[in-house]
């Protein structure tokens, strides 16, 4: 394109002329098609534009004006004070305290009163890591707590807080205020409740239980004047969750801490159900409370295939000659054998042919055993009562008379919870009233579930036979002359035989009952305990009369 020609003095001349036009190519224009894809691309920018302008200021003009003005309005959550627990005498058993590091009150309960199973725990509002709160109630976990969480909870209020580009606070409007939860009053009398868990501890320390249910009831109204399941935990803890290794040790504890032994756990009862066999065989002339067995210490059935070998139903000793009253004071297994399942040879006796299975698992279930006693909104075990269909199918086999004689002194297979042989020894007392049971004041007292037909001599029977386990049988140790109480007491084998739960139930005072009590001793060593767990109930009743309570006697 360029030619050097040479000059002197070491000059280069170039030469511009060439055959190629270089002006032609700076000049050049755009081809049109280039223009055209411009001008389209430009456009697209401005449609984009104008389309989220659109958008923004018509379709979510009230979205970006709220998000503007949150910019510079910030909502505080007001906490509505919870409501308090009391007893049927207005003592206070849970209750809030304020704490600077917290915006709202924290929940504080009595401790060791043996109810942290009634009372239950909660969980409290939590905020994120940004200082937020995402959860703002308070939450009931387990409980009273729980089961009346709304009830006790209130309502919350909010704040208005106008805040300027510093996030300096510029001022607060309260423009929602709190409304505080509902006060719960409870029918626990905490008089009543301190002294029955104090005397249980004791008992089931010195025996080596690994728990222990106790329980007092207006035999008129249903109320539950004491509820104690032990061992318990701490509601503080389980609502602060701050003691994570106490905690554990309480999900890891073989004892099972977080069970309501009262109304949740199927024990088998033993020698209590005496007394209802005893009412069910006067009702359907089976025996008459004068009328005296021969016991032997043993009920000895022949065995036809082998006579070398007859089936022996023992009882825990020689009961000699026994009525009704002493049967029942000093727990003949082999007169209920008899009362339950007849025995075969004897004639001209009215208790050869006995009650029958049939019979009696009817019976059990009249009184309550085998069903949900509808004790307000709480959870509890429905329990099991023996019967023909029940063995057949878990069994596979018929039943036989070994079975009913077992039935009839509360084993092979049945289980009842502490609080439906409290709603049971309560229809003793009260002449067959089977009362729904309530804990709180908002439950219905005196509410009847159903009336038993039984007669009234019937009953007073059965009174005279338990007030005489304390006069002369096996729970002599309650035989105050400050209050009368009758009762009956109970070890059932359990374990394959290699451990007990032992049992108590009663009423007072005996002339005209109101209050009926129920005590169990769980699992506990095979050794023979004269009067068991009934040493929980002296233990209570010197406790009140040491306190001066004798306002309970009456």
């Amino acid at each position: 394109m360029f030619n050097k020609n040479k000059k002197k003095n070491n000059e280069v001349i170039f030469n511009t002329h060439s055959n190629t036009d270089f002006n032609d190519l700076l000049e050049k224009p755009l081809e049109r098609k280039t223009f055209v894809f411009f001008m389209i691309f430009i456009i697209l920018i401005i449609v984009i534009f104008l389309w989220k302008l659109y958008g923004m200021q018509i379709v979510r003009n009230k979205e970006y004006i709220k998000k503007a003005k949150n910019n510079f309005i910030k909502t505080e959550v007001l906490f509505a004070e919870r409501g308090i627990i009391l007893d049927k005498n207005n003592k206070e058993i849970v209750w809030n305290e304020k704490n600077s590091l917290f915006e709202f009150p924290k929940r504080k309960y009595l401790k060791n009163i043996g109810l942290s199973h009634v009372l239950g725990f909660l969980s409290y509002p939590k905020k994120d890591k940004s200082g937020n709160y995402f959860t703002k109630e308070y939450e009931g976990k387990a409980g009273i707590e729980k089961y009346y969480n709304s009830y006790l909870n209130g309502k919350l209020g909010k704040k208005i807080i106008k805040i300027n580009a510093k996030r300096e606070v510029l001022s607060k409007n309260s423009i929602v205020f709190p409304e505080n939860g509902k006060n719960l009053q409870l029918t626990i009398d905490l008089d009543l409740q301190k002294n029955l868990r104090e005397s249980l501890k004791e008992y089931i320390d010195e025996g080596s239980y690994i728990g222990g249910a106790a329980m007092i009831m207006n035999v008129n109204t249903g109320e539950i004047l004491s509820s104690v399941s032990l061992p318990e935990y701490d509601s503080n803890i389980m609502s602060d969750k701050v003691d994570k290794k106490k905690i554990k040790s309480y999900l890891t504890d073989k004892k099972n801490i977080f069970l309501n032994r009262a109304f949740l756990g199927g024990y088998t009862p033993g020698s209590i159900v005496k007394p209802f066999v005893g009412l069910l065989a006067l009702e359907n002339n089976i025996i008459k409370p004068e009328i005296k067995i021969k016991t032997y210490g043993k009920l000895i059935l022949p065995n036809r295939y082998n006579p070398s070998k007859p089936t022996i139903f023992s009882d825990w000793k020689n009961q000699g000659i026994v009525n009704l009253n002493k049967a029942i004071a000093w727990s003949s297994n082999v007169y209920f054998y008899i009362l339950g399942g007849g025995l075969k040879g004897i004639k001209n006796y009215s208790y050869r042919k006995g009650l029958g299975i049939d019979i009696l698992s009817k019976g059990y279930k009249s009184f309550g055993f085998g069903e949900k006693t509808e004790i307000e909104k709480f959870k509890e075990k429905s329990g099991l009562v023996p019967d023909r269909e029940w063995k057949k199918k878990i069994f596979k086999r018929d039943w036989n008379i070994g079975n009913t004689y077992f039935s009839s002194i509360g084993q092979f297979g049945f289980l009842t919870t502490p609080l439906q042989a409290l709603v049971a020894v309560s229809a003793i007392a009260n002449n067959g009233k089977i009362l729904k049971p309530v804990i709180t004041e908002l439950g219905k007292k005196g509410e009847i579930k159903r009336k038993l037909l039984y007669s009234e001599n019937n009953f007073k029977a059965i009174r005279r036979a338990m007030r005489e386990t304390v006069l002369s049988g096996t729970t002599q140790s309650m035989n105050f002359d400050f209050v009368k109480i009758a009762t009956k007491s109970g070890t059932a084998q359990i374990k394959n035989n290699t451990r007990v739960n032992s049992w108590v139930i009663g009423f007072w005072p005996y002339d005209k009952p109101k209050y009926a009590f129920v005590v169990l001793a769980d699992n506990g060593p095979k050794r023979y305990q004269r009067g068991g767990a009934s040493k929980t109930m002296t233990k209570f009743f010197l406790k009140l009369k040491e306190k001066k309570l004798d306002k309970y006697f009456k």
